[in-house]
């Protein structure tokens, strides 16, 4: 709980504090594309770490505010839960997120997420039916941009409902 409060205070002070150095911000369209570790909390899979990745499409509004729509494969192991009791785990989540943005200066920025939505509960057995849930997700992080429209960013997410916390770091091109 204390990282999802962390979160949410990180996003909104991203996206109230004052942009000091994006004299020349163009908003516009971008894409990204991270890889991670995914750490599921349930008693029907393993708890070991999994390899994540994720891609998303968002549209940066103003220096401090943007939303992205983006998927994230959470479970990539297969055979994933074959031998504890039969139940459900988090597989795949896609949703929609407010990013907040503080720009410490023309390159560095921090960033805070606060989104939601659906994740798809797999079955790990065949005779349990896969199910989607709502879930909301909070997450914080920092990127460097080497120009316009390349950057990379580390973040750490949390899905609310599902329990699974996040670690990743990928690219960004903004067009």
């Amino acid at each position: 709980m204390r990282f999802v409060l962390s979160a949410v205070a990180c996003g909104l002070l991203a996206a109230t504090a004052p942009s000091f150095a994006q004299s020349s911000f163009e908003p516009g369209v971008y894409v990204s594309a991270d890889v991670g570790r995914a750490s599921v909390s349930s008693k029907y899979a393993d708890n070991d770490s999994d390899a994540t990745l994720s891609a998303a499409v968002g549209y940066q509004y103003t220096p401090a505010l943007g939303f992205e729509v983006y998927t994230r494969g959470l479970s990539l192991t297969p055979l994933r839960g074959a031998f504890v009791e039969p139940g459900y785990y988090p597989d795949r989540h896609y949703g929609i997120s407010l990013i907040g943005t503080a720009n410490l200066d023309n390159n560095f920025r921090l960033f805070g997420r606060a989104g939601v939505g659906r994740t798809t509960m797999k079955g790990n057995r065949t005779s349990l039916s896969d199910h989607d849930d709502t879930d909301p997700i909070f997450g914080v992080g920092a990127g460097y941009s080497f120009n316009r429209n390349w950057s990379v960013n580390v973040e750490g997410s949390y899905l609310t409902k599902s329990e699974v916390k996040l670690l990743t770091v990928g690219v960004r091109y903004q067009f």
